[in-house]
């Protein structure tokens, strides 16, 4: 017998009829189940308690399963990872770039990763460490861990995609200063500056103008957006290098990770990316070539 957590956005009819008949599939063959809900934050709920998917723990969970488009997948990520629980997405959304389940086969796939017949894909994260000065859009986002620093607790964050900081006004730039490894590396002006990973290199990377990289690399990519007359290359770094962006000027910035904004940053302050120590752990029914992945995906993004 396992315990499955299906998280599900309560807003897609589709989706929420599909998890409660995968939930009955599972009872009925002996399994437990968790239902999760994705809420805006903070939504009160019908008995007066406000949804959060930070104060929920997957401990005990043999297998995490996402509903939705690759926005709901995302939430769920901090959450499995946190517990080292396994993730399985089904494609609801309109690309989908994460996911490889389509709804009719949900429980061929249930059925196939509970008894091990399946692909385990392990893919980098980020850890994202503020140096206290942010001001969270949410302090109860479920990819906020509270870490022990050398200067105490601090903030921290996991991005599987991306961390971005931009500007937070439009028509200005904003003055970004990068150490690599705690040495100074590049000033930039521009309308922002990403940190992404291999997986996220084919999202707002690779919009940047940064390079494709194959999700089973084990590195990082540093694109600034829309700079000004500087240097407009990416930089790959290897596995265990560490990427520090500051806040230069006048003007503060936000902290955009994995599509949503998590702070808003002050000039002066600044965030330390690095990869996190365990991977993220995708469960898929095949493993399918990077190449003909991204090419069905663009061209499905091009043609909807």
């Amino acid at each position: 017998m396992a315990t499955v957590a299906i998280l599900t956005n309560p807003a897609n009819d589709a989706a929420m009829k599909l998890a409660d008949n995968a939930a009955g599939w599972l009872h009925a063959e002996g399994h437990r189940v968790r239902m999760l809900l994705l809420r805006p934050p903070g939504q009160v709920d019908e008995d007066g308690t406000t949804s959060s998917l930070a104060t929920i723990s997957l401990s005990g969970v043999d297998l995490a399963v996402s509903l939705g488009g690759d926005g709901t997948f995302l939430r769920m990520i901090p959450l499995a990872h946190a517990s080292g629980v396994p993730i399985l997405g089904v494609k609801f959304g309109h690309l989908g770039y994460l996911l490889q389940v389509e709804p009719a086969d949900v429980e061929t796939a249930l059925a196939r990763a509970l008894s091990g017949d399946v692909v385990l894909e392990e893919r980098c994260a980020l850890t994202v460490t503020s140096d206290g000065r942010q001001i969270p859009v949410d302090e109860r986002d479920p990819s906020i861990v509270l870490a022990e620093g050398a200067e105490g607790t601090v903030r921290q964050w996991l991005a599987l995609n991306e961390v971005v900081a931009e500007r937070t006004y439009p028509g200005h730039t904003v003055r970004f200063t990068t150490d690599i490894d705690g040495q100074p590396f590049l000033k930039y002006v521009a309308d922002g500056v990403l940190v992404a990973t291999p997986t996220g290199s084919t999202a707002y990377n690779l919009s940047a103008g940064g390079p494709v990289l194959s999700p089973r690399l084990r590195s990082l990519v540093v694109t600034p957006i829309a700079p000004h007359l500087g240097f407009d290359r990416s930089v790959v770094l290897d596995v265990d290098q560490e990427v520090t962006v500051t806040i230069e000027g006048v003007r503060p910035a936000v902290v955009v990770i994995d599509g949503r904004a998590v702070a808003r940053i002050p000039p002066g302050s600044s965030m330390t990316c690095r990869m996190a120590t365990e991977p993220v752990r995708f469960v898929t029914l095949a493993r399918q070539g990077f190449g003909t992945l991204l090419r069905n995906t663009l061209a499905a993004e091009r043609d909807r």
